[in-house]
């Protein structure tokens, strides 16, 4: 076949081919642009509809936890007891443990002439009475009390012999120690 057709016919039909090509590119553009502008609209909507949801949400959630107040303060109340009960019980001293662990630290022909324990002898400087039967029983006794965890600062006050009427004949010698006690907490 042959295109007997002028050149300036032939070039008005590829322009109107090219014409209908594009003005179909065109309404394809715009078909997926329509449908992106659905797409967003509801995913928006979508959005909007959940937001407003959670809000309604929060309000009775808010609402509702308004009624557990009372509850919420005591527990905070109960919490800042807990608080304080441990604070005392970290420092409290157990006074039984403590004379038991010093009365495991009297050497032998060593004995306790008294003993006072309480608050205000922690950590102050106190005196401690013994009775021991010969000298070296008495430095033991200085020794174990400086080599133990319980003592600081220990150092003879006095070592006298008692010796006569109300003395004890089989403990002569009267020692005075005097200690800083650190004490031994739960």
């Amino acid at each position: 076949m042959i295109n007997l057709l002028p050149d300036n016919d032939k070039r008005e039909i590829r322009a109107a081919h090219t014409n209908v090509i594009l003005l179909r590119y065109n309404f394809l553009l715009v078909v997926v642009a329509a449908f992106l502008l659905a797409g967003c609209a509801i995913v928006y909507a979508a959005l909007t509809a959940g937001k407003v949801n959670a809000e309604t949400t929060n309000q009775q959630n808010i609402s509702r936890a308004a009624a557990y107040e009372p509850t919420k303060k005591q527990a905070e109340e109960y919490r800042k007891n807990l608080k304080v009960a441990k604070q005392i019980l970290d420092n409290e001293v157990i006074y039984t443990d403590l004379v038991f662990a010093i009365t495991n630290l009297l050497p032998k022909d060593t004995i306790l002439d008294d003993l006072i324990l309480n608050s205000s002898t922690f950590g102050a400087s106190t005196i401690i009475n013994a009775h021991a039967k010969n000298y070296e029983a008495a430095t033991a006794l200085k020794a174990a009390f400086e080599n133990s965890e319980l003592f600081q600062d220990v150092h003879f006050q006095a070592i006298s012999t008692t010796t006569g009427e109300g003395g004890n004949e089989q403990y002569p010698l009267n020692v005075t120690i005097n200690v800083t006690i650190k004490g031994q907490k739960k």
